[in-house]
């Protein structure tokens, strides 16, 4: 069997943050989800249809569902598909597979390698530290 590479881990990740992000903009008809607990709409500790549990920190969300962990920050304007080397690593450990071979370390040399190559970049003036795919 060949080894997930990081693109693979990549996509999956963020393929789960836009199911996790879908469940709150179908009930919630609104996108600016960290402004929804802060004005009260939404609760920063629950549950809601299609996640077993979530809760709200600082400018991220987490949710489990599915025996997943799916933790991302909101970047600029609520953009969701920002990633990082801890946060895949909790994604990866999450999904308990057999022969998994992420650490953060090897995630982090990977993610130096895609943005060396032009692959992955982080944007200016994004308020979190993540990384974004190029298009």
């Amino acid at each position: 069997m060949n080894k997930e590479t990081i693109e693979q881990l990549i996509d999956t990740f963020l393929k789960e943050t836009e199911y996790v992000a879908n469940c709150f903009y179908s009930q919630l008809n609104r996108k600016d989800l960290v402004r929804a607990t802060r004005d009260g709409t939404i609760d920063r500790i629950g549950k809601i249809d299609g996640l077993e549990s979530y809760y709200f920190h600082g400018i991220g969300l987490c949710a489990e569902y599915k025996n997943l962990v799916v933790d991302f920050d909101f970047g600029l304007n609520d953009r969701i598909d920002g990633f990082d080397s801890w946060r895949l690593e909790q994604f990866a450990l999450s999904r308990k597979l057999q022969n998994e071979h992420w650490t953060q370390g090897k995630i982090q040399s990977d993610l130096d390698r895609l943005e060396s190559k032009g692959r992955i970049s982080k944007l200016k003036g994004d308020i979190s530290s993540n990384y974004y795919k190029t298009k």
